[in-house]
């Protein structure tokens, strides 16, 4: 390692060395990827040159960060450019007034804002209008442990113990107790189930059989449950890998469901910190963000979950301690990786094994490994936890062009005007939205059809393109430097960055 300060079709690509309005690289593909049941799609494809280096690809990003998935609906293309390829640009977005802490999700192609400061309240960035709206129907009022996503054409909505589909309930509340963290994998409504008034207190992890054409409600005492290790357990992260879906509780069990059982890879230990905030799908393998190393851990499948130590590194002059990796993400063909508690993000290269970085989400305080945290010496002043005023990144999410990045003190919490230490700009900087761009990235959302996806991805001397059934569904400025690159790649179908495909070709 370096560190720097699915019927898819046979895959065509036509090269032209024209017009401005001639694409002078264009993949065409045709995939079918079943129905959904919540899979991972994976890699559509990617290109690379001579010296096998990634130069071009797409795919669907499977993640999971903290609190939210990504949108699986959402598909990304890419183009690494050829010099410049280091240039960024962070923008901080009109601060949402959510107080310290936000989490983000993305659903058809916004990004929306969640916090449980004063009040689980969501709120959706309005491009256009560069301000954030507060109403937002259908999602508002998720609490924690909610959430919503897209299955096939229809809206999954889990809310306050409840499981909606486009408005119907399919799962409703407990008599007692409660129903959280949701997860949909492998036809399953995966969820936590706690009770502590029962005569002997108990926390399962269920998987009920669901899919979007039933028509009947779930029946929780036919599902899948595994009794947790200790009551009150909660997820960070839920992902999929192998066949199997995942999920990590906050004592640091590790348990996977593969459709008709479940089995334990690590067994929860309430003694030693172990927890893991983010699942990430990448190339043949799923990386889990861990606490207190603050690395990735690598698995593969069976029961091994691989350490690799020194991934991502730390920044110069701060504490080895009380690490978090806590968000992945997937962009413009690199990963990135956010660090509690400076909320220090760093970009993999993938072909080089090398990670730079980005700097961080916050301009202050100065780093300093004399505390382990950021402000201690205030949070002992106000009687709070001495890491109240931690630095997160919380969530990473892909639309258009840019990657979008929101930031959290430890806890949502509200402000007080009595916290002297911060200027309102300073305080700012916590619970707020950052937008990244690089060149070379586009994100857009298909449009689920029922019928195989239709797919192009053009390269313009000016712009990346994406088409689904000859229709533009997305676009980004992006300046072509080396047309006779692309000329010369080697295009490789249903393998990439995303994971492996799953879906089929279709050959024409």
């Amino acid at each position: 390692m370096r560190v720097n300060r699915v019927l898819l079709s046979a895959l065509c690509l036509i090269t032209s060395a024209v017009w401005a309005e001639e694409p002078l690289a264009h993949w065409r593909t045709t995939v079918d990827l079943g129905r959904d049941r919540g899979q991972p799609f994976g890699s559509l494809f990617e290109a690379r040159d001579a010296k096998g280096r990634l130069v071009a690809g797409a795919g669907f990003e499977e993640v999971y960060n903290t609190r939210f998935r990504g949108n699986r609906h959402t598909v990304q293309f890419f183009v690494r450019p050829a010099k410049g390829g280091d240039r960024f640009r962070i923008e901080r977005l009109p601060h949402p007034d959510m107080d310290c802490g936000i989490y983000l999700f993305e659903l058809d192609g916004r990004v929306h804002a969640w916090t449980n400061a004063r009040g689980n309240r969501v709120k959706r960035w309005d491009p256009k209008r560069h301000r954030w709206e507060t109403k937002v129907d259908g999602v508002g009022g998720l609490g924690s442990g909610d959430g919503v996503m897209r299955i096939g054409r229809g809206l999954l909505v889990f809310r306050g113990s409840t499981a909606t589909f486009d408005g119907r309930v399919i799962l409703k509340p407990p008599p007692r107790g409660r129903y959280y963290n949701f997860y949909y994998a492998l036809g399953h409504l995966c969820f936590y189930f706690t009770d502590r008034e029962a005569p002997k207190p108990f926390t399962r992890i269920i998987a009920c059989r669901w899919q979007p054409e039933s028509r009947s409600e779930i029946d929780v005492s036919r599902g899948v449950a595994f009794a947790a290790k200790y009551v009150g357990a909660t997820p960070f992260a839920w992902g999929q890998f192998g066949g199997e879906a995942m999920t990590v509780t906050n004592q640091g069990g590790v348990h996977a469901f593969d459709g008709r059982r479940w089995r334990t890879l690590l067994e929860g230990n309430d003694q030693v910190s172990y927890q893991v905030y983010s699942f990430l799908n990448v190339f043949d393998r799923a990386l889990l963000a861990q606490y207190p190393t603050g690395h990735l851990f690598e698995y593969r499948g069976g029961d091994t979950l691989k350490h690799l130590d020194g991934y991502p590194p730390r920044l110069p002059g701060v504490s080895t301690r009380a690490r978090e990796a806590q968000t992945t993400g997937i962009y413009r063909g690199e990963m990135f990786t956010g660090v509690w508690p400076w909320a220090e993000l760093w970009r993999y290269d993938h072909d080089s094994d090398h990670w730079t970085s980005m700097g961080r989400a916050f301009t202050h305080p100065k780093l300093t490994d004399k505390t382990i945290h950021p402000y201690q010496e205030h949070a002992d002043r106000f009687k709070l936890v001495s890491n109240h005023w931690g630095q997160r990144i919380t969530g990473m999410v892909s639309i258009g062009d840019a990657l979008y990045m929101s930031t959290s003190a430890k806890g949502t919490y509200e402000w007080y005007d009595k916290y002297d230490f911060l200027t309102d700009t300073e305080r700012r900087e916590y619970g707020a939205v950052l937008k990244m761009t690089m060149p070379g990235h586009l994100s857009a959302v298909v449009q689920w059809t029922g019928k195989p996806l239709s797919l192009e991805f053009l390269v313009y001397a000016d712009r990346l393109v994406v088409r689904q059934d000859g229709r533009e569904i997305g676009r980004s400025r992006f300046a072509l430097s080396d047309p006779q690159r692309l000329r010369s790649v080697k295009t490789i179908r249903g393998k990439g960055i995303f994971g492996p495909l799953v879906g089929k070709l279709i050959e024409r």
